[in-house]
């Protein structure tokens, strides 16, 4: 989050892109990267953690790190891209360009429900950025990480109802409540949280102009 914010500092208040092909992006050796590496937050963030990926992989994901960088500097550029422990909430910060693409949606839905700079966060100690998230590489066993986490709504709800590690980690928004039920939750304003499936579940958490529970992105009005 320290890294995060640095980001904005040094981008005149922009938050960082969520899912784009729009921003150039290096790896550690200074080449340029290509979609999709390049499209994923982790390479973004790469100078403003001083190039080391240590701290975004903990725990289980640590081990993909490291065997990546015992392979080939390529293996290392991809894995680092893909399964950082905690996944960033892309498409309401920053915008997602698979999953809810602005430029698309904004004839339809306008763009006032996505953030794009730290001034227009109302709640930035209930906002998540990044969350405990999981995916499954090869469809053969379940992975601790993930480069980004789904919001359980965008224009209707996406979610299951319940979390079930045997689903696909997408029914529940690649989140992994993998701590006693719970996600670890790093808010805007910098502080981590632990949150149940209930909180999980609730958009407040997840859109900076949600204000119930089951908020959508709702049309514009017809004119």
């Amino acid at each position: 989050m320290l890294a995060w914010h640095l980001y904005a500092d040094e981008n005149e208040d922009a938050v960082l892109p969520g899912y784009t092909s729009q921003v150039e992006t290096y790896d550690n050796q200074g080449n340029a990267l290509a979609s999709p590496i390049r499209d994923r937050y982790p390479w973004r963030l790469a100078p403003q953690l001083g190039k080391s990926f240590r701290s975004i992989y903990v725990n289980e994901s640590r081990s993909f790190l490291d065997d990546a960088l015992n392979r080939s500097h390529d293996e290392y550029v991809y894995r680092a891209s893909l399964y950082p422990s905690l996944g960033y909430n892309s498409v309401f910060l920053g915008g997602d360009e698979q999953k809810f693409n602005p430029s698309l949606a904004q004839p339809t839905f306008g763009t006032q429900w996505l953030v794009t700079r730290l001034a227009q966060i109302r709640r930035p100690s209930e906002l998540i950025a990044f969350a405990s998230a999981r995916s499954r590489p090869g469809g053969m066993r379940d992975e601790h990480g993930y480069f980004v986490v789904d919001p359980p709504y965008i224009t209707s709800r996406r979610w299951d109802l319940s979390f079930d590690a045997a689903r696909p980690p997408e029914r529940f928004g690649y989140v992994h409540p993998r701590w006693d039920g719970r996600a670890m939750a790093a808010m805007t304003d910098g502080h981590v949280e632990s949150l149940n499936e209930s909180a999980l579940q609730d958009m407040r958490y997840w859109a900076n102009l949600a204000d119930y529970p089951d908020w959508v992105v709702e049309p514009l009005p017809a004119r």
